[in-house]
């Protein structure tokens, strides 16, 4: 497959060349609006692909939300699809009639539920009847299938999640509806429904990511998403009119790498609908000039002579575990040093090679921890020795998610009563006016006492040195 295409989309071609292979999987998820005047359920028992079944986005769908086709319990969902006759480690191929409009919908639920190898067609079953290849008519017998659900909770934004993001001007905020929706100059097709878009988003109308049923390559998705005024380096949620085309969007960003995304649910047929959520109107907020070159930073050399005297609890409802690694993989410490440190512009072990990364982190004077949280990663912190009586915390922090669960306090007095199990006479540590704001508060409230400041320069990753880095892994 050509580097300039999507890695989740797959031709009409190589769909005709898997046809009767076992556990290849093809999924009819064509849905559509009242304007199209088309039934999906009818075109498919008039003519589908070969093999295919059909998947109801109005059945498939928790009903006591009030909202259309919200996301059904993961339970449901596995129930409903193994009735299709699809598992959770088949490859499928979802299609709809034009290419990218529905499809890309039921593409994301198998992966929230937990399918692993799941692509979306490109041409639509249009694109295929147009290029004569096989249909069938009917309805197809179906094999049922168990589908065991692995819902990852990350990739959905809940409402109240959405009020705080929103409130907060926190993560950015993508809505796949038209330009006149967005801006409130079309009504909404639904009634009563107040129009406009959340303050802080972006519009990325749904069908600019195709032309003629195709997903369009890579570099012009890249800069669509950039011109609109979408930083890739940071997370996105995905909104529409009502969880449908949002996750063309997502399709569009998993597609470029980015993987901190999650898709509003709710969409706009939530948040329109209710009488006191904030509303603007008009095109999105100018898009703002990156600062160009590098940013300087003010830094704060710190240091404690004595162990702490302080003693924390342990969080309560949170299940938390403390791990001192071994030889960690490099793509995990990429992983971990990335999530924790994007947002603070941690930059130098980004831009480290393989080799110089490896030299560091085999060191035996160095030590790398992770925090678990419920089982999985939430932040590390590292420790380096600098001489036989200095060790010094090279980096401390928190992923996003972790933020705000009451653990940072906690968390670094673990990492300062592991600094001083080797008894020195001192331990370091550097923050920069780039760092999370209360970084230098927190460290003088555990005990170190500033001793230096002085200015440096930081030179931000730039998003193809980012997309670089993600394809290394």
């Amino acid at each position: 497959m050509s580097t300039d295409k999507s890695r989740f989309v797959v031709s009409a071609d190589w769909v005709e060349q898997q046809l009767g292979t076992p556990h290849f999987r093809l999924v009819d998820a064509s849905w559509y609006l009242p304007a199209h005047k088309r039934n999906g359920k009818e075109e498919f028992e008039a003519g589908h692909i070969p093999g295919a079944v059909f998947f109801d986005q109005d059945v498939i769908a928790d009903h006591n939300t009030g909202l259309p086709h919200s996301l059904p319990s993961p339970q449901f969902f596995a129930d409903e699809v193994g009735k299709l006759g699809l598992g959770e480690s088949d490859t499928i191929v979802v299609y709809d009639g034009p290419g990218f409009f529905s499809a890309p919908r039921v593409w994301w639920m198998l992966r929230v539920m937990g399918a692993e190898t799941v692509y979306v067609l490109d041409g639509g079953l249009d694109g295929w009847k147009a290029a004569g290849k096989p249909v069938e008519a009917g309805t197809p017998r179906i094999e049922p299938a168990s589908f065991e659900p692995h819902f990852d909770a990350k990739r959905v934004t809940s409402f109240s999640r959405m009020l705080y993001l929103v409130d907060g001007g926190e993560d950015q905020i993508a809505d796949a509806r038209g330009a006149g929706r967005f801006t409130g100059e079309e009504a909404e097709p639904r009634a009563g429904m107040r129009s406009g878009h959340m303050p802080g988003a972006r519009n990325l109308p749904a069908t600019a990511f195709s032309e003629n049923g195709h997903f369009k390559d890579l570099p012009t998705i890249r800069k669509m998403i950039s011109d609109a005024g979408i930083d890739l380096t940071q997370p996105v949620v995905t909104s529409c009119g009502s969880g449908v085309t949002a996750a063309v969007i997502t399709l569009a960003l998993e597609s470029l790498g980015h993987t901190d995304n999650s898709l509003y649910d709710g969409s706009w047929a939530e948040w329109g609908s209710k009488p006191d959520t904030a509303i603007a109107t008009g095109p999105a907020e100018p898009v703002p000039t990156p600062p160009q070159g590098p940013i300087k930073a003010n830094v704060t050399q710190l240091e404690m002579t004595s162990a702490p005297k302080v003693s924390l609890a342990v969080p309560v409802n949170i299940q938390t575990a403390i791990m001192r690694t071994t030889d960690i993989p490099l793509h995990f410490y990429r992983y971990l040093y990335w999530r924790v440190g994007k947002r603070w512009h941690w930059q130098a072990r980004m831009r480290m090679n393989d080799a110089e990364l490896t030299t560091l982190l085999r060191d035996p004077r160095s030590c790398v921890t992770v925090l678990y949280m419920n089982g999985a990663p939430a932040g590390f912190f590292e420790l380096f020795k600098t001489s036989e009586d200095v060790t010094d915390l090279s980096y401390f922090g928190l992923m996003e998610e972790a933020i705000g669960a009451g653990v940072g306090k906690w968390f670094l007095l673990q990492a300062l009563y592991q600094a001083w199990q080797d008894n020195p006479q001192r331990v370091t540590v550097s923050t920069n006016t780039l760092d999370h704001p209360r970084a230098l508060q927190l460290y003088q409230m555990m005990g170190f006492s500033p001793v230096s400041t002085y200015e440096t320069w930081i030179e931000p990753l730039t998003d193809s040195e980012f997309l670089e880095i993600s394809r290394r892994g």
